[in-house]
């Protein structure tokens, strides 16, 4: 690994150690990761939906251009390349996608060069999403020492998610409430950083639910407050969308 590498990927160490909300900082974190593997473009997705048999995945973000439908898709087990990788829990490399088995589930290269990386995120044993990388146009394909070196990246990333999550629970009051109210060992599972956000969101509003309830609030009542979440989210959604329109106009 060359000294230039190196320094980059002490860059990156040092901002998923230091940074406290990742969230924030996705355009940063994908464009540090492409910069230490020197890729064209480096995408990140985790998993999102489904349940623990039937795990699916969603782009997270991406340094890259990508179609609409990329951002739409939510690829299951064995579904497209990312999909494979999270199927198997090994890396894939591929020195040229067009002539490989993975052609026709391959995106348009007209910025990209045609070699291929796809390695698991993982915290502990547990596989909570995949990283992409593509090769720069005209750039040799990538060798056994780009991967390693794309797996050292995702552990990296894996941390980082684990710690944003945790910190997230951690400033969450109604988190605490629930958390308080489950056995040991489901707590454990839960805090451990690969339970994916909807399943835990899930968790928090039954909680949610069953604690309105309890303190006798009716159903017309719970109804009202679920409805100030859903017009709060709606704002932030539309708060996301004028500064994505912002940074690409």
């Amino acid at each position: 690994m060359s000294q230039n590498a190196l320094g980059r990927l002490h860059d990156l160490a040092v901002f998923v150690r230091a940074e406290e909300d990742l969230r924030t900082h996705l355009e940063q974190l994908v464009e540090l990761a492409a910069s230490v593997t020197d890729a064209a473009s480096c995408s990140i997705m985790l998993l999102s939906e489904g349940n623990r048999d039937a795990p699916r995945l969603k782009l997270w973000c991406s340094t890259g251009p990508l179609p609409s439908s990329a951002w739409n898709e939510t690829p299951g087990s064995g579904e497209s390349i990312a999909g494979r990788v999270l199927e198997r829990g090994t890396s894939l490399l591929v020195a040229d996608i067009r002539s490989s088995d993975f052609a026709s589930l391959a995106r348009q290269l007209d910025e990209r060069g045609a070699s291929f990386i796809c390695t698991p995120i993982a915290v502990g044993r547990q596989t909570i999403g995949v990283m992409n990388l593509s090769s720069r146009v005209g750039a040799p394909p990538f060798v056994e020492a780009d991967l390693r070196l794309a797996e050292i990246v995702a552990t990296l990333i894996g941390k980082s998610v684990q710690v944003e999550r945790l910190q997230t629970l951690i400033r969450s009051r109604v988190a605490h409430a629930s958390l308080a109210k489950e056995e040991k060992a489901v707590v454990a599972r839960l805090t451990d950083g690969t339970v994916p956000p909807a399943r835990l969101a899930k968790l928090l509003a039954k909680s949610f639910f069953r604690d309105l309830s309890s303190a006798g609030f009716d159903a017309g009542q719970i109804i009202e407050a679920a409805s100030e979440i859903i017009a709060l989210v709606s704002s932030d959604i539309r708060r996301f969308r004028r500064r994505a329109q912002k940074r690409s106009g």
